[in-house]
């Protein structure tokens, strides 16, 4: 029987200098290529976390005041970093979000003071809009509170209105101008999501 001899190359043990610097090119451009991707992703989940951590609180504060039978203050400080929410009959306690998410409402509050959400006993929230409509209401009496994230690739906003009268919640995806107050409420659409 024939048999077939192989002959050992010692000449070829590992890689060239130039193979391994293809390779990290490669990598390099697919680093570049997802590092962006992943950082906006990480930035909707910081959205979408303060969004769910606001409703949480203001659902749990409704509940406390039927419940209790006895109004039920959220107070939401904007000006601090991050920003704070508290309920003065809150269960699971206070709440900071995301250091780099921003919020922004038109609901109304003296200047240094927190915005202040007052649920009744019979679960309707109390707060008032801030509108440049004249004579009020406006068209859209809802309270709105407007998410972004400072700093970031993405350009989303999301929304939280609160009905004036019941109570209820909804959130979504925000459209319009947020620069003012008066501009989230005549113009600012939140739509659900």
């Amino acid at each position: 029987m024939r048999r077939l001899s192989v002959r050992k190359n010692n000449q070829n043990k590992g890689f060239s200098l130039i193979e391994i610097s293809i390779i990290v090119v490669i990598i390099g451009i697919l680093a570049a290529i997802a590092v962006p991707s992943f950082a906006g992703s990480l930035d909707r989940v910081k959205l979408n976390q303060a969004v769910v951590e606001v409703r949480g609180i203001l659902q749990e504060a409704q509940r406390q005041a039927i419940r209790k039978s006895q109004p039920c203050d959220v107070m939401l400080m904007l000006s601090t970093t991050p920003v704070q929410i508290t309920a003065n009959c809150g269960v699971t306690g206070d709440r900071n979000l995301s250091e780099r998410v921003q919020l922004i409402t038109n609901i109304s509050q003296v200047t240094g003071n927190p915005i202040k959400i007052t649920f009744g006993i019979l679960g309707t929230a109390e707060f008032t809009v801030l509108s440049s409509r004249n004579p009020p209401p406006p068209v859209d009496p809802s309270g709105k509170l407007i998410f972004s994230v400072a700093r970031s690739s993405i350009q989303d906003q999301k929304c939280l209105a609160i009905s004036n009268t019941l109570g209820l919640t909804r959130a979504g995806n925000y459209t319009g101008d947020s620069t003012a107050a008066n501009h989230i409420t005549d113009d600012g659409i939140c739509t659900a999501s």
